[in-house]
């Protein structure tokens, strides 16, 4: 049975949301087993965290996973130098727009992934004290620790990759899959313990200036409409093909994870579940 670990690392001005994350962890831990008929780590652990803390800790693991994969795949000088690259923007890009993103499943240690809260992101979006917000991040988030878990990694390693064309992925959209998954999934818990959603203003209305600023551009660039674009790609092969025939994608990496062509037209990427996989 998986049990939920909840460390508040952000100040004991956080204790209580500490608290609340633990109960909603009890209530929606079980759901996300019954939902993906996947299991989770025996502990999820669930970390909040300040804004420097895991900027650095983002820093260490893309440092570690250069050397590994420099290491593992004979990268060649280039392909260091393109990984190398890839981490200074990476960088960059989060010490500006940390502040979106509430929450995480992370791999800070090798081998455990948690999940980290970043409550002052919470309070720029507008809802650290949004209930709902909280069962629906705990709901995704631990779906991400239950793909993890399936693969043994692999999943995360597809999507974390600095150097895809070495693994021979770069045709293949490993976050479109995963998040589409746990999209799906965070739906189908939420509504489970809370009812329907009900439609509600994004961003919110006490979201912080930068925040609503920002949301505003994703909002004219569609990247706002991330989860309208995958999570009906993965109900639409559940309902065709039945929950058990799409787990097999966690069997068969990278074969049945979309390519960036299909995710343009996802009927192609569905079709083929309709052929059984080669394992």
């Amino acid at each position: 049975m998986t049990s939920a670990v909840v460390r508040n690392e952000a100040g004991r001005r956080y204790d209580g949301l500490a608290e609340r994350f633990k109960t909603i962890a009890g209530e929606t831990l079980p759901l996300v087993e019954s939902v993906t008929e996947l299991s989770l780590p025996p502990v999820v652990t669930i970390r909040l965290m300040a804004p420097r803390a895991v900027r650095k800790a983002h820093a260490r693991r893309r440092r570690r996973l250069w050397r590994s994969e420099s290491f593992e795949l004979d990268a060649s000088a280039a392909d260091m130098r393109q990984g190398l690259a890839v981490i200074k923007a990476l960088t960059k890009s989060y010490r500006q727009t940390w502040f979106p993103t509430g929450a995480q499943s992370v791999l800070f240690t090798p081998g455990q992934p948690e999940i980290a809260v970043v409550p002052r992101a919470l309070w720029e979006g507008g809802v650290l004290n949004n209930e709902r917000f909280h069962y629906t991040t705990v709901a995704h988030e631990a779906t991400h620790l239950a793909q993890y878990a399936a693969t043994q990694g692999k999943a995360w390693a597809g999507m974390d990759t600095l150097v895809p064309h070495l693994r021979g992925i770069a045709d293949r959209d490993y976050g479109f899959l995963l998040e589409g998954h746990a999209y799906w999934a965070d739906s189908q818990i939420t509504t489970k313990l809370l009812g329907p959603p009900q439609d509600s203003t994004w961003p919110s209305p006490h979201a912080s200036l930068r925040f609503k600023t920002l949301a505003t551009a994703w909002k004219k660039s569609k990247k706002g409409d991330y989860r309208e674009h995958t999570a009906p790609s993965v109900e639409a092969i559940v309902d065709a093909y039945g929950l058990a025939r799409f787990n097999t994608v966690w069997e068969c990496l990278p074969e049945l994870v979309p390519t960036r062509a299909e995710t343009q037209t996802p009927a192609e990427w569905a079709h083929r579940f309709s052929v059984p996989a080669a394992r």
